[in-house]
């Protein structure tokens, strides 16, 4: 009888002393799951904070980027160029490139021609193609018409308008392109002014 007693108050002793380091073990690894829980979440945190830097950052270039992309030269302004590059050049009758030279609608032709845009040859029929601007309106690209010599034509010379009251042009034989002034000789000789 006390044998069994013995054995029975021994098996509990090892059923509770084994409870006891169980849980004891079992709230160990949770501080150590805990602990371990806490350090992830930190970690993590700063990982994402990190990166999202970078990325605001590498967005703020790419949007940079594009609306460099759109901000295109106009074509106005490309035309403009393309004419002031060819001053000095010399003229020649029928001229149209770099090379040969140019005549006032040659001239013209050509600056547009750098555009993609596709002008008539003369400056008569460039006066048709275009549309009517009056003179106080005129933007940097538009063309200005001109009636210089008796003939029966109405339009007979060419300029491209490239703001502050001037105009570039192949005026004649003997000159070269060059940048004059709407004085007041050339608005009295003024036809019009035509846009693209």
């Amino acid at each position: 009888m006390k044998t069994s007693k013995t054995v029975c108050l021994t098996g509990l002793c090892v059923f509770l002393l084994s409870m006891a380091s169980t849980a004891s073990a079992t709230q160990k690894n949770a501080k150590k799951s805990e602990i371990s829980a806490a350090q992830m979440q930190q970690a993590y945190q700063r990982l994402l904070k990190k990166p999202t830097h970078k990325s605001i950052k590498i967005s703020k270039k790419r949007k940079t980027k594009n609306s460099n992309k759109k901000k295109a030269t106009p074509v106005r302004h490309r035309v403009v160029a393309t004419a002031k590059k060819q001053i000095r050049k010399k003229y020649r009758w029928g001229g149209s490139t770099p090379k040969t030279g140019f005549d006032c609608s040659g001239l013209t032709r050509y600056a547009f021609k750098s555009a993609n845009i596709h002008l008539p040859r003369t400056a008569a029929a460039q006066y048709k193609h275009t549309k009517r601007v009056s003179l106080s309106k005129m933007q940097a690209g538009d063309l200005i018409f001109f009636h210089t010599r008796r003939t029966r034509a109405r339009v007979n010379h060419v300029g491209i308008y490239v703001g502050n009251g001037q105009f570039i042009h192949a005026p004649r034989k003997g000159k070269r392109v060059s940048i004059a002034k709407l004085s007041k000789y050339w608005r009295r000789k003024a036809v019009g002014a035509g846009r693209v």
